[in-house]
């Protein structure tokens, strides 16, 4: 499976990705305002089988959005794009994410990768009303000893 940032020409089969697998999909308006630096997919056979979303501020950022395609799903699409990101940025510190509470593949996968729950937003989500778990992950620092 290939890792890459995406390309303007990704942005058609990234939208139909989004509506087709995605169980609450982003307007198509959302992916035409993205910096292509922002927008990762991840290929097998030259399709694109899943995507990541992230904003980056200096030192921190944050995953907006990951959507697999669900033929693709635990053939570890979602965490190569979380580790090829993660690797590509050396200078990240710190990420955050918010997930539905009741999405537990979404969360192990998360915590595999080394993020914790640090804090709940009440009825965050709509269709249906779900809180958001906010969950980080921070760079361990060798240099620092923890």
């Amino acid at each position: 499976m290939n890792i890459r940032l995406a390309t303007q020409n990704d942005l058609e089969n990234v939208i139909e990705l989004n509506n087709n697998h995605n169980p609450h999909p982003w307007a198509e308006h959302h992916f035409h305002s993205l910096n292509q630096q922002e927008l990762w997919v991840a290929e097998q056979n030259h399709d694109i089988v899943a995507f990541a979303i992230w904003q980056i501020v200096l030192d921190e950022a944050e995953l907006h959005l990951i959507v697999t395609h669900q033929k693709y799903r635990r053939q570890h699409a979602a965490s190569l794009l979380l580790t090829q990101f993660i690797n590509q940025h050396q200078n990240i510190q710190r990420i955050i994410l918010e997930v539905r509470q009741s999405n537990f593949s979404a969360i192990n996968l998360y915590k595999k990768h080394g993020f914790i729950e640090i804090a709940q937003r009440k009825h965050y989500y709509m269709f249906p009303i779900e809180d958001a778990i906010i969950m980080e992950w921070k760079r361990f620092d060798t240099t620092l000893g923890f």
